[in-house]
């Protein structure tokens, strides 16, 4: 317990140590009994509430910590503001709220808060919370659960596939041996063979040796030259056989020699893996309550959200750098702008003061639409007459990378980390920049030309067969389409939407740019034809700094959106 709680703050000042028995939720300090007296009998601080010290002390930490008193200029917080949703203190009132008219004490705005609609809303909202958090926690519990079931599962799937390669190597071990054993006894039996014939070929040549012996010893010259004749006829037999031996493939010297071995040396590059592990995400299965989700944004400050009549455009600058065929455009870092010119078939990117800063080439590629995206310094590109999809790095002004989507994409935007594709064949798919994997986020029926704008969780696309502007959910559920009766837009492209959910749709054949309110319900024309548009393609809102970018088929226009 600290000294400013443990003794009196009157008496403090009067440079007394007295212990305080009671503390004033007001004036914030401890009070001794002769204090305590006093304080709730003066008409200034008779309606205090004072609890006993011993309640305070045993408050939490941070509701000790809660002060009255505003941060800015430490003085007490007197007024709520009921405009800005503020509690103000008396100098917050003379710099801030001056011109408010909804102020009010804050001790008659929090009368009975405890039994207030309001007080229930954030305690039902934390309990809300909490369980949400339980159900989390849970559910990230399980999945840590599974992580090791599904990893013993790969273990037990590796050694299955080692054990079915082992099983493989003896058998082709097997087989080889077999074959080896049967080559080398077709070759032992030629050679024994041969040697058969040698052998018998040997014993008739020694017994003419010794025929011959005999003769030369005991023969007369008639006999021993009768004899030699039928030698010399024997022997060239015999001369003839050798050469028949030689001639033939009897005498090669056999070889066993292994042929198409496996290069073990090469096994890392001819097999470098037996398999794969990837981790997948798949969307969360995790039940959130969501009963509050509608008071707790009411609880929060309400943003005065200007109507459409009264929006109006104001020329910024023009910029004619950007070439012929501009069919869509994005806003880059430090004020430069990128085009996407079918013409040329490239991606012009201008300066803030809308001079040509550079230019991409993408031949043959013939560019549609295009999207920044901002956390890799990238360009997403599309083509109408291509199924790929082009990143282009903004550092090295190349094409960093290409996906093949297997459609058509004409409209891209990307907002919260979210590539969404505009396709003829598929309706909306969304690219995961990670991976390069696509998949379906909404299967609608989308014409040959039609741009998107993504804010938050809706779909916004153009129609130009039908004059219609649609918005929806990821989850497909309409909220709205737009298809006036006076056909204000035709043939509509390029779309975006403001801050507050207005979007923004230029009419390609009508010249003209329009404002549709967040529900759909209400129009205005902004741009036509008088103010120069010329068949309009792109649109680009800058949310920032409340900017509208109209891109023309051979120029652009910035405005400042008033």
């Amino acid at each position: 317990m600290s000294d400013s709680t443990a003794l009196c703050g009157v008496c403090c000042l009067r440079h007394l140590s007295i212990p305080s028995t009671g503390w004033c939720l007001e004036c914030e300090e401890g009070l001794c009994i002769d204090c305590k007296e006093h304080h709730s009998l003066l008409k200034a601080t008779r309606n205090h509430t004072i609890i006993p010290i011993t309640e305070y002390q045993n408050l939490p930490e941070n509701v000790l910590e809660i002060t009255r008193n505003c941060k800015k200029h430490n003085e007490i917080l007197q007024i709520f503001c009921k405009k800005h949703d503020s509690p103000c203190c008396r100098k917050c009132i003379i710099e801030t709220h001056n011109n408010c008219t909804n102020l009010i004490e804050i001790e008659d705005y929090i009368k009975d808060i405890k039994s207030s609609a309001r007080f229930q809303e954030v305690e039902e909202i934390m309990n809300e919370t909490a369980e949400n958090i339980k159900r989390i926690r849970i559910n990230r519990e399980e999945n840590l659960k599974s992580l090791q079931e599904e990893k013993k599962k790969i273990e037990n799937d590796i050694l299955q596939t080692r054990i079915k390669i082992n099983n493989h190597l003896d058998k082709l071990q097997a087989d080889l041996i077999q074959t080896l054993y049967a080559k080398v006894e077709k070759e032992n039996e030629k050679i024994q063979q041969v040697l058969m014939s040698l052998e018998k070929k040997q014993c008739q040549i020694k017994e003419y040796q010794n025929t011959f012996e005999n003769i030369k010893k005991y023969a007369s010259d008639v006999q021993l030259f009768l004899s030699m004749k039928l030698m010399e006829t024997n022997m060239v037999k015999d001369e003839e056989f050798i050469r028949s031996l030689i001639e033939s493939e009897s005498l090669c010297q056999v070889m066993l020699v292994m042929k198409d071995t496996f290069d073990t040396e090469t096994i890392t590059v001819s097999m470098p893996y037996i398999g794969k592990v990837d981790v997948d995400y798949s969307p969360s299965q995790v039940s959130i309550m969501k009963k509050k989700e509608k008071q707790a944004q009411m609880m929060m400050t309400k943003t005065t959200i200007r109507s459409i009549a009264n929006f109006a455009l104001k020329i910024e600058k023009k910029i004619s750098a950007c070439g012929g065929g501009v069919t869509g455009c994005t806003l880059l870092p430090h004020g430069k702008i990128a085009f996407a010119n079918e013409q040329e078939r490239n991606i012009t990117v201008v300066k803030s003061d809308g001079s040509l800063d550079f230019k991409i080439d993408l031949h043959p590629y013939i560019p549609f639409d295009i999207t920044f995206i901002s956390n890799i310094n990238t360009i997403a590109v599309t083509s109408s007459t291509s199924k790929y999809i082009k990143i282009v790095d903004m550092n090295i002004k190349k094409v960093l990378k290409t996906y093949d989507i297997n459609s058509t994409c004409r409209g891209i935007s990307y907002s919260e980390e979210r590539l969404i594709l505009c396709t003829t064949e598929k309706g909306f798919l969304e690219l995961n920049l990670h991976d390069g994997s696509v998949k379906t986020t909404l299967a609608v029926n989308i014409k040959k030309y039609a741009y998107v704008a993504v804010r938050g969780d809706k779909i916004y696309y153009t129609h130009s067969d039908n004059n219609s502007v649609t918005c929806c959910d990821f989850q497909g559920h309409i909220q709205w389409t737009f298809k006036n009766r006076e056909i204000i837009i035709t043939h509509p492209l390029g779309v975006t939407v403001d801050n507050d959910g207005n979007v923004f749709v230029a009419g390609n054949n009508s010249h003209n740019v329009v404002v549709i309110s967040s529900d759909g319900q209400q129009h205005k024309q902004l741009l036509s034809s008088k103010d120069g548009l010329g068949w309009p393609h792109g649109l680009i809102y800058d949310r920032d700094n409340n900017r509208l970018l109209v891109s023309n088929y051979v120029d652009a226009v910035l405005y400042n959106v008033t």
